[in-house]
């Protein structure tokens, strides 16, 4: 069996090889998002994923202080690509419920500095669910400081799960189904 990609025609095997590393990454979809409440960084109170209805929107989970690279580099690189693009949502989402609550404020203060005033309204702390969107994303200990993203339809349907850093295959991967979707 021969399959076409991008014009060219390749061994159904030899596209697994190729394609492997990457749908490693990816978790199972279809399962419907956990309902995610909180406060923005621009103070509007948000539930995802009906505030991202009727736009494709990419959210990006991080679990621990050490996922900020990550998460902070593909934040940057997705709105360097699609941060004006009419019918795009980004949201970050940093999971802050197993700190205690006695540093959240702290931790919420110095998260809130980073952030850019016109990036604001897209970061919305996670206060509450976080067992549940560790088991739905597949979290795992060994890979606490990866990202993990989560890319939703115009009906906010889950499309793609996946985790890690945007390497080369990885964003190119996730860009070409962006740029897909926006059609």
């Amino acid at each position: 069996m021969n399959l076409r990609l991008k014009g060219i025609t390749m061994p159904a095997a030899i596209l697994a090889l190729v394609m492997a590393p990457l749908t490693q990454a990816f978790g199972q979809t279809g399962h419907p998002l956990p309902r995610i409440e909180g406060q923005s960084f621009a103070g509007q109170e948000l539930t995802l994923p009906q505030a991202a209805s009727g736009k494709i929107a990419l959210l990006i989970f991080g679990f621990s202080k050490g996922s900020s690279a990550q998460t902070g580099a593909w934040g940057k690189k997705i709105s360097a690509d699609f941060g004006t693009r009419p019918g795009f949502a980004l949201y970050q989402l940093p999971v802050l419920e197993d700190v205690p609550r006695l540093f959240r404020g702290m931790v919420i203060s110095g998260i809130k500095k980073g952030v850019p005033e016109n990036q604001r309204e897209r970061f919305i702390p996670v206060l509450q669910g976080e067992a549940e969107l560790k088991r739905d994303l597949q979290f795992s200990e060994s890979r606490s400081d990866d990202a993990y993203l989560v890319l939703l339809d115009r009906n906010g349907r889950v499309l793609t799960e996946f985790h890690g850093p945007p390497n080369d295959p990885l964003y190119s991967q996730t860009k070409e189904q962006i740029e897909q979707l926006l059609k």
